[in-house]
């Protein structure tokens, strides 16, 4: 059976939205804790949290129960992360959610991951790169090491799905990939949400 880790990537500056996106709340629940329990709900050996709050910061006490990564190279967007959770950790493959998808379910995720196994590459939904279902083998470890060094100038987690020949899957609910990284686009998923 493989090793399958989850990771929340919840280390951007989330800028656009104003706010810290790990810290919205959906349905009184923090997005980060919302997401946890996503993964929480699947056969996962352990979850991390891929985030870049300084130490001392009084929010990284309420996410205490999980390993927190900080990035290894700061400023370099998804793939910052990614490498600094691949660096940290023994797996043979990750999940990794973004913090800001409030539709997100089980489900979906575990639709990646299945797909991910039988084929061993990565596995993402049609037209989103995240949430994303990444095998841990040494072509993808170095590739990761050569984006943080700037061997390879495409940062995008699309440049790395392509690389690999990523597969793309329909998702059983294309609601459910509503990410939030504006004040607007939470506000009408917020909208969606209470209905």
């Amino acid at each position: 059976m493989l090793n399958i880790k989850g990771v929340v990537l919840a280390g951007g500056e989330s800028s656009r939205m104003g706010a810290d996106k790990a810290l919205l709340k959906r349905d009184h629940r923090d997005m980060v804790n919302y997401t946890v329990e996503q993964l929480d709900n699947m056969a996962l050996n352990g979850i991390v949290l891929s985030r870049n709050v300084p130490q001392e910061s009084p929010q990284v006490v309420r996410f205490s129960s999980l390993p927190i990564i900080k990035d290894l190279y700061p400023k370099l967007g998804p793939l910052g992360g990614i490498h600094a959770v691949v660096k940290c950790i023994k797996a043979d493959a990750i999940l990794i959610v973004p913090v800001d998808m409030p539709l997100l379910r089980t489900d979906d995720l575990n639709q990646l991951v299945s797909t991910g196994c039988q084929f061993h590459k990565p596995v993402y939904f049609n037209g989103y790169y995240l949430p994303l279902y990444l095998p841990l083998n040494e072509q993808i470890r170095t590739y990761l090491d050569e984006v943080v060094s700037g061997k390879i100038k495409n940062r995008s987690v699309r440049g790395l799905c392509n690389h690999f020949g990523g597969i793309p899957v329909q998702p059983l609910n294309c609601n459910s990939l509503h990410n939030t990284n504006t004040p607007k686009q939470w506000q009408a998923v917020q909208a969606l949400l209470a209905r």
